[in-house]
């Protein structure tokens, strides 16, 4: 399989090229296909396997198949645990969405808040956060989440084990109801209590896992996206 097999946009697909991504891994061929139907998906793969290109790029084709958000109406959400996860997803969603001009934001802690501010009142397609920073952001200017039609929580693991839930569960209640967006858990592991969240969240999840030795067989070389 390749991306052209995926049937993207092809200015997503000339991204692709332009960053050398030219094959997808094993998370990415199985996960991308439902994701880009529709369906919820709970997905398992080990730390650098490709899992941040598997929820972007259908969530960037989401939002070139429908019309264009209100101003401040984030359509996709992607909500990372530390702020390096969430600069990765960031630089990716940047990275492929700029030959589509796509308006994405970036929210988290050790950044000026009046800045912060600024950037969620504009026009936003995908806005990437922490959950903390992004409910701080909300509770002083009522950030409006209601038009979120995709919403990724990345690294859901590495969410319960630092203690994030509770804010998540806060995140989540300011979305539109699980049966009116596409929900995706992203962990590098399954556990009961990740399957119980996907089960709460989300509507009848996929559930795609790739374990480490199917990810070495089938793991294909993919540039590593500078750290800003």
């Amino acid at each position: 399989m390749s991306f052209v097999d995926l049937q993207l946009d092809q200015e997503l697909l000339h991204a692709l090229a332009e960053h050398e991504f030219t094959q997808p891994t094993a998370i990415q061929q199985q996960a991308i296909p439902p994701l880009l139907e529709g369906h919820d998906v709970l997905a398992s793969a080990p730390t650098g396997t490709g899992k941040t290109l598997a929820f972007v790029l259908p969530a960037l084709q989401h939002i070139l198949d429908t019309p264009r958000q209100e101003v401040g109406t984030p359509k996709v959400l992607i909500l990372s645990p530390t702020r390096e996860l969430a600069r990765q997803a960031y630089d990716q969603v940047e990275q492929l969405g700029a030959h589509n001009h796509l308006k994405s934001c970036l929210i988290v802690g050790g950044v000026p808040f009046g800045m912060q501010k600024a950037m969620v009142a504009e026009t936003i397609d995908v806005l990437v956060a922490t959950p903390g920073r992004l409910i701080e952001i909300e509770e002083h200017m009522a950030l409006d989440l209601s038009q979120v039609t995709v919403f990724v929580i990345d690294e859901a693991d590495r969410m319960l084990d630092m203690g994030f839930i509770p804010q998540v569960r806060s995140v989540v209640s300011r979305t539109p109801k699980k049966e009116c967006r596409q929900t995706l858990l992203f962990s590098a592991t399954f556990t009961p209590a990740i399957i119980e969240l996907a089960q709460r969240w989300a509507v009848d999840p996929i559930m795609v896992e790739i374990e480490p030795a199917q990810a070495a067989s089938h793991r294909v070389d993919q540039p590593s996206l500078p750290h800003m």
